[in-house]
């Protein structure tokens, strides 16, 4: 029974999903996911591991262009099995929330827990 037991945790944690939030100029970022910070210190790179669902990510960043705070929010809808990877762009100086590629969770950075941040099922 444990066996069985430990067999299904271990095979219900490699179908995790996750999120990654990156900015095109090397701006300041703040991340929350569902309502909670996910890095206190403003930084150009923000990972965040969780289960597959729909999560509501808003990102605070320091706009290059007007030198003042501001949000950004979208609704992101996460698969088993893949981290996505976002990218706040300017476009006409205008800020967007882009996807930018998805990568299978069994890459290098996916099995190396020290660089998420763990968010339970929304």
């Amino acid at each position: 029974m444990i066996v069985c037991f430990s067999f299904l945790f271990f095979t219900a944690k490699g179908y995790d999903s996750g999120i990654a939030v990156q900015t095109e100029h090397g701006t300041p970022i703040q991340v929350f996911v569902n309502g909670k910070l996910y890095n206190k210190t403003p930084g150009s790179f923000v990972r965040v591991r969780g289960s597959q669902g729909l999560y509501h990510v808003e990102v605070k960043f320091l706009n290059p262009y007007t030198k003042k705070w501001a949000s950004i929010k979208r609704d992101v809808k996460t698969r088993k099995g893949f981290e996505f990877v976002y990218k706040l762009a300017f476009v006409n100086k205008k800020p967007e929330l882009r996807e930018v590629r998805k990568n299978p969770v069994y890459s290098k950075y996916f099995l190396n827990p020290a660089l998420y941040n763990w968010h339970p099922r929304s």
